[in-house]
């Protein structure tokens, strides 16, 4: 029995309903950082200096292994300016049926309100204390978004709508301790940023694994993510530990079984360890979407920077972050 175009058309929709690109953005001392999922085909090494940034970044030697820590002071705050491109296309075998490219940029402000330091007991959970009796400190930020250009809904991104206020308690690992009335299922609660548990030297490694569901849809997902500290840079008047991320998403529950669905990100970020926050971060994704004939590809960028305090931003002041370089995958760069 033949396929009608009808079923077709609404496994064409089916398909082109889901989007797992925008995951996660936060801002502020707690985390300039950002977690973007989806992907298929291995995106490119981000190895290159950030487009704009003021001077070169030396490599610097350390002595020893490098906590690294979240900071935050109370009656402080943080200025971020984001920029994300996406490009969808989704097909019935070789046929392009639809074909949509989104840019989004806005620029937000996290104040911190308070800032506290969380006792060290040995009988203290594993998030409320460190090793060798460094204690964690707990922040709390208001997020507003001052400026947005584009359509797409920055709640996707974990993020407030402007006009909105957002305040969010987090540790200094970057642990989601609340997020506004979001539910804990919500992305809301995925960690901005992945940060080691102990100290760490050039080459190590540290894993992180979260799940949520989609705000829309209320599609279960499954992030796994490894950082690797890659080396340490001189970044202004601090120094920048250079971590490269990877990982991938995966779906649970029924819809795994229903549909084809491949995901792999790979970023940067440059951690400033004096200051305590997330410098510069891009993440480049790549994602697979089939259901019988019908699939979808999806490429996109999460380009991420610091603005105030100047002190610590990276980019000259005329520079923006734009994904330079950005290329969104094609039909032929995927394989079922």
């Amino acid at each position: 029995m033949g396929v009608s175009r009808e079923d077709i058309s609404g496994k064409t929709k089916f398909v082109s309903s889901f989007d797992t690109c925008k995951t996660l953005v936060r801002v502020g001392s707690l985390a300039v950082a950002l977690v973007t999922t989806a992907c298929a085909s291995s995106p490119k090494s981000l190895d290159t200096l950030p487009p704009g940034v003021k001077g070169e970044l030396p490599a610097v030697k350390m002595e020893g292994p490098v906590m690294l820590r979240l900071k935050a002071e109370p009656k402080t705050s943080e200025t971020v300016e984001y920029y994300h491109v996406s490009a969808s296309r989704a097909f019935e075998g070789k046929e392009l049926r639809h074909e949509k490219t989104e840019t989004l940029s806005f620029t937000a402000m996290a104040e911190t309100t308070k800032a506290e330091k969380l006792p060290a007991a040995p009988s203290a959970a594993p998030e409320t204390a460190v090793e060798s009796g460094s204690p964690l400190e707990r922040f709390t930020q208001a997020i507003t978004v001052t400026k947005k250009e584009g359509t797409v809904g920055l709640h996707d991104f974990a993020m407030p709508e402007i006009g909105e206020r957002l305040e969010v308690v987090t540790d200094s690992r970057g642990k989601i301790l609340k997020a506004g009335d979001w539910p804990t299922n919500s992305i809301f609660y995925v960690s901005p940023v992945s940060l080691p548990d102990h100290a760490v030297s050039v080459g190590d490694t540290w894993t992180m694994q979260s799940s949520w569901l989609s705000l829309e849809d209320m599609v279960p997902y499954e992030l796994d993510m490894v950082s690797i500290l890659k080396g340490f840079v001189k970044c202004g008047n601090d120094t920048c530990a250079d971590i490269e991320v990877n990982g991938n998403v995966g779906m649970q529950g029924a819809l795994q079984q229903a549909l084809v669905f491949r995901s792999e990100w790979r970023g940067r970020l440059l951690f400033a360890i004096n200051a305590g926050t997330v410098a510069w971060s891009r993440v480049n994704s790549e994602e697979l979407f089939a259901y019988d004939r019908v699939y979808r590809t999806v490429g996109s960028c999460l380009e991420a920077a610091l603005r105030e305090p100047g002190v610590s931003s990276l980019l000259a002041n005329d520079a923006k972050p734009l994904c330079q370089g950005f290329t969104p995958p094609t039909a032929n760069s995927q394989t079922l």
